[in-house]
């Protein structure tokens, strides 16, 4: 694998170091708080190169979550080409940058896109270039800003972020705050090696912790589900042998012409072609991850079409930015 160049901010070290401190100070306290609280899962979803799928896969990830009576908020993370609303076919007047400047509240800026016969539901909170602007609030704006969205805490089960792709700070600042990444690669070579980078940049992040489960693989746009695993061993081997440790290979996901049919209408795969090869394939996948998450079995029917914790992820996010790491 080619040697891969981490690209970080270069902020006021006192400044930066302040920060770091109260921040680490504060995060501590919430999470101390949230230990009697029912629990809201932060999961990221990155990718090393762009066109692999990370977004589609985040709206139907969300979805399915959803029929299985969750609560999801989806957060558009991408800061550079925030494009979510479009893909789930809704139009966005607002995002954090709003909540921020005060000029709009958490409900304002919040779009409900479904809820489900199961109670579940899916919300989609368009972040975009505004998330970037915590790297220069300062102590006050930013507690302002971490009580607003510790309103999540009372709609949702699981905090999806659809984060960027590359090895960018802000990128990789995404899976250092999160409970669980998702970590999105294709067969082709250029992903592989893409995706090789973001784990050798993510370092010891990027392996499971004590109360962290770290990042787990997944493949997308496979002819099947031994060239799935076929690509998983490549970056886990390489992994293993060249950074000492390997991700969690999570599952796969089926190319199927559906998907882009899907894009073409502004329509989430998941719900536009519920039985589609790769539909029954995000099934499987949320059915293992809600395994992993909650430590219990879920079966999977493929023909059924059916402040605290939160804040404390946006306190991590907020240390992860201003990190000199």
């Amino acid at each position: 694998m080619p040697q891969i160049e981490n690209n970080n901010n270069n902020n006021n070290p006192d400044q930066a170091g302040d920060l770091r401190q109260i921040i680490s100070v504060r995060t501590s306290k919430i999470i101390k708080r949230n230990e009697l609280r029912h629990p809201v899962h932060t999961l990221s979803i990155l990718s090393g190169k762009g066109g692999v799928g990370k977004s589609n896969l985040a709206a139907s990830l969300a979805c399915a979550l959803a029929d299985f009576g969750k609560r999801v908020v989806l957060l558009d993370a991408d800061l550079g080409m925030a494009n979510l609303d479009i893909l789930c076919g809704v139009q966005t007047k607002y995002s954090i940058a709003n909540l921020i400047d005060g000029t709009r509240n958490l409900n304002d800026i919040i779009s409900p896109l479904e809820t489900t016969h199961k109670h579940g539901s899916v919300s989609l909170l368009p972040g975009g270039a505004g998330l970037k602007e915590i790297a220069d609030l300062d102590e006050h704006t930013l507690d302002i800003l971490f009580d607003k969205l510790s309103g999540l805490d009372d709609i949702s089960d699981y905090l999806i972020m659809d984060a960027g792709a590359g090895i960018h700070k802000e990128v990789l600042s995404f899976a250092h705050a999160s409970d669980i990444t998702l970590l999105i690669t294709t067969p082709e070579p250029t992903a592989i090696r893409d995706a090789y980078g973001v784990l050798k940049s993510l370092g010891s992040y990027a392996w499971k912790r004590s109360n962290e489960m770290g990042v787990m693989l997944v493949v997308n746009m496979v002819r099947d589900k031994r060239e799935a695993f076929d690509v998983a061993e490549r970056i886990r081997l390489a992994s293993m042998q060249f950074l000492g440790n390997a991700p969690v290979y999570l599952g796969y996901i089926l190319r199927d012409s559906n998907i882009e049919r899907a894009v073409r209408n502004c329509k989430i795969f998941y719900r536009y072609s519920p039985d589609s090869p790769a539909a029954n394939s995000v099934k499987i996948l949320t059915a293992e991850l809600l395994g992993i998450c909650e430590g219990r079995n879920v079966s999977v029917n493929l023909n059924n079409n059916g402040g605290g914790f939160v804040k404390s992820f946006f306190s991590k996010l907020a240390q992860a930015f201003f990190s000199g790491d």
